[in-house]
């Protein structure tokens, strides 16, 4: 009987429900994270183990432990899974009590009802293993505090002096030193200003003609020629005062690819015979009647090849056409194998 129970505490760390056939199910429940107000304790999120009477058909995983752990075929393992059950339930009437170690317990009520008393182990609460309840206590008002800290403020107050202060005046302000900044930075030093090149562009070669003395022609030339470069001048840096507009670069805005589900790839075979080589699975196969299994075929998991007669990808669906090949009495023995 004890092996059964390694067997249980071993699929309920995977699987949220195992049931016991001819038994019923031990199912994990979501118990949310609480708050006690009255004793100031917070307690995390964990699963409690129930128990439903109601389900007592075979669903695979105990036989399929079985095989594994022991390395025997689904017969062997279905005989040795109805043995242990046997002994629980000659354990429980004659005892009016089983235990089940962390799992919990069982008892037998006066109407001989089963009544299950689950176990306070948190070893399945996989998703908030390390956490604990801790006590968070309230803290206690200190009024004495509270009005000494008041007569600091209110003496700090009447030492500071506070100047009212328009805010918009302030903003004016630091808007008009920012331009002033601005303008001294940007504009042009007074010592690459060319003051021959000012002076010539205000006065008129007219009047430098008219009144200037007779010179001879090799003197006028001159003086053309040195005029000339300082006007160039005055154009050169004209142009290069003019600043070039800036431009202003759009930012395109990526929008994230919607993430792609990934498919569910959990099916469900309908296995009606298990064989250690696959000479032995092939002829099995060819021997199986075509009109009662449409889709047989083999599947390889841990060295063994099971024949299925048909497999899904809806657990109700296989389950539903297990129950109808079950009438058959050549496959009266079909289970249900899950592979991912």
């Amino acid at each position: 009987m004890l092996r059964i129970i390694t067997h249980i505490e071993r699929l309920l760390l995977v699987h949220d429900c195992v049931i016991v056939p001819g038994f019923g199910g031990f199912v994990l429940q979501a118990v949310s994270a609480v708050y006690d107000e009255k004793e100031h304790l917070f307690n995390p999120q964990r699963k409690e183990i129930v128990f439903n009477v109601t389900l007592q058909h075979n669903d695979g995983l105990l036989s399929e432990s079985y095989m594994q752990m022991y390395d025997v075929n689904y017969r062997k393992a279905q005989l040795m899974l109805e043995e242990d059950v046997a002994d629980m339930k000659v354990v429980l009437q004659e005892d009016k009590k089983l235990s089940l170690g962390v799992l919990g317990s069982f008892s037998l009520g006066m109407e001989g009802q089963v009544i299950f008393h689950p176990g306070e182990s948190d070893a399945f609460s996989v998703g908030s293993y390390g956490l604990v309840s801790f006590n968070f206590p309230q803290l206690q008002p200190v009024l004495a505090e509270r009005e000494e800290v008041a007569l600091l403020t209110r003496k700090r107050k009447k030492d500071i002096l506070y100047i009212p202060v328009n805010r918009k005046l302030l903003r004016v302000a630091a808007a008009s030193a920012a331009a002033v900044a601005l303008f001294l930075l940007v504009s042009t030093p007074v010592k690459d200003v060319n003051q021959a090149a000012y002076t010539a562009s205000f006065v008129p070669t007219e009047m430098v003609v008219k009144s200037a003395p007779e010179i001879k022609p090799t003197e006028e030339i001159a003086s053309e020629e040195t005029i000339a470069p300082e006007i160039n001048e005055v154009k050169t840096e004209r142009k290069v005062a003019a600043v070039a507009p800036s431009r202003e670069v759009k930012r395109q805005k990526i929008t994230p690819e919607p993430a792609i589900a990934k498919p569910n790839l959990k099916m469900y075979h309908i296995v009606i015979a298990s064989f250690p080589t696959e000479d032995q699975a092939d002829k099995y196969i060819a021997g199986v009647d075509r009109q009662e299994c449409k889709h047989v075929s083999k599947v390889v998991r841990d060295g063994k090849y099971r024949i299925y007669a048909d497999k899904f990808d809806n657990r109700e669906q296989a389950e539903s056409y297990m129950a109808t090949l079950r009438m058959n009495e050549k496959y009266k023995d079909a289970w249900l194998f899950i592979s991912r």
